[in-house]
């Protein structure tokens, strides 16, 4: 197999804006079979898949994710398989149980294929010693190299040795005036970022990724004919980041008006108040139908759980789970709660008689959601979105009271 660099660099794409022309990547075949990519509707696009973020995450590094994805390649899994099965047999010979014992856990489904490789072993140069330069620093004979393949064979061992690898199945391209097929499961979902805006693929303006940009239309996406407020709201359905945070408040209201089963406010610590317009941190307060207040945790962490529901992944590193990725996560909302404040899509409520301060959607863009364009695109399309953050929302409160009926610390607040 010819490999080049920029074959890794085309990967490497892949892997941070989720989707690639697919010419860039034609000499590997195996990584759509095991469902690491799929394509477009039209065949003209490879599209990362939830695996391919799945393996992101398990992986300490871009290079290293990269090398996974080649190592599925069957000339490529033999050459490294051949040279693993040499260390193995070298750790076996040195008598060195618990390093045998590491590398075995690390591989895991591929152990035993390897070790039926070790009459073919050899530590010897490749075929693909350049890019194994790149990936690993130095060729993958050579020790440093030792432990990285170990943890790219081990990520991918699942879906080969395992067999749990299978065709995904490819998804209609993102059409910003239906949410019914955007927030879909197989999705996903770039962080938020102003700069993702000027992500473009070559000489296609069609994408099955949902963007991270937040900033203001393009000339393109404008429509003359729209209102001020028709505008407003097709900035909401161009802009994922911001559409999930107005259903949020759209959410909020809805659950209000039934005035007899809770509600879910978004909140400021004291602390925040300063930076009201661009906050790093909004709590989610939920109150049960028996009136309940449960401080639940971040916005951050309920948008998360939301997409979860709906099956959507973040094209991240960071495991959802990560503490430290939250709290970035939110700072990145921050500006787009700054943009949503501008265009009176969330409005800021000062505190009284004992309350937080606190965020809830705009009378203006309240209305706007029953009008035409509001009232199908955001509304009606987007009920699976206010319908999973409501389905979230329960689940989280139950869950913290629980927690807290089971712990020495209560998360729960009366007032």
């Amino acid at each position: 197999m010819k490999l080049s660099h920029s074959t890794i660099r085309n990967l490497e794409h892949l892997l941070t804006i989720g989707e690639i022309p697919t010419a860039d990547i034609s000499p590997l075949k195996i990584g759509q079979n095991l469902g690491m990519w799929t394509t477009s509707a039209d065949g003209s696009r490879i599209i990362a898949t939830p695996a391919t973020v799945q393996l992101l995450q398990s992986l300490p590094s871009l290079s290293e994710t990269v090398a996974a994805l080649l190592s599925c390649e069957a000339d490529i899994r033999q050459a490294w398989g051949k040279i693993i099965a040499a260390r193995l047999q070298e750790l076996g010979t040195r008598r060195d149980t618990q390093g045998l014992s590491e590398a075995i856990n690390t591989l895991g489904q591929a152990s035993e294929t390897l070790i039926q490789l070790l009459p073919q072993a050899a530590l010897s140069s490749s075929n693909y010693i350049e890019l194994e330069r790149t990936l690993f620093d130095t060729p993958a004979e050579q020790a440093p190299a030792t432990p990285k393949l170990l943890r790219v064979l081990g990520a991918t061992a699942p879906l080969i040795e395992g067999k749990q690898g299978t065709p995904a199945n490819s998804l209609q391209d993102i059409d910003p005036l239906n949410p019914a097929i955007n927030w879909v499961r197989g999705r996903l979902l770039r962080l938020p970022s102003l700069r993702d805006g000027e992500i473009k693929l070559k000489s296609s303006i069609k994408s099955s990724v949902l963007s991270g940009d937040w900033g203001d239309l393009t000339p393109e996406e404008i429509n003359p004919d729209d209102t001020p407020s028709q505008g407003t709201m097709r900035w909401v359905l161009y802009r994922p980041w911001a559409f999930l945070l107005a259903q949020v408040v759209f959410t909020q209201e809805a659950w209000s008006a039934e005035r007899v089963s809770g509600k879910l406010s978004l909140e400021l610590e004291d602390s925040q108040l300063a930076q009201f317009d661009q906050p790093t941190q909004v709590l989610v307060v939920i109150t049960t139908a028996a009136g309940e207040e449960v401080i639940c945790g971040t916005l951050a962490e309920l948008l998360l759980q939301v997409l979860s529901q709906l099956g959507v992944s973040v094209l991240t590193a960071h495991s959802p789970q990560d503490t430290l990725y939250i709290a970035s996560l939110q700072e990145r909302l921050a500006p787009v709660i700054a943009v949503l404040l501008k265009q009176q899509v969330w409005r800021f409520e000062t505190g009284s008689s004992g309350r937080r301060s606190g965020y809830t959607i705009h009378s203006n863009f309240s209305d706007s959601c029953y009008r035409v364009l509001g009232s199908k695109s955001f509304n009606r399309l987007g009920n699976s979105i206010t319908s999973a953050i409501r389905n979230s929302c329960d689940r989280w409160v139950k869950e913290r009271l629980a927690t807290a009926g089971n712990t020495s610390v209560a998360q729960v607040t009366t007032r």
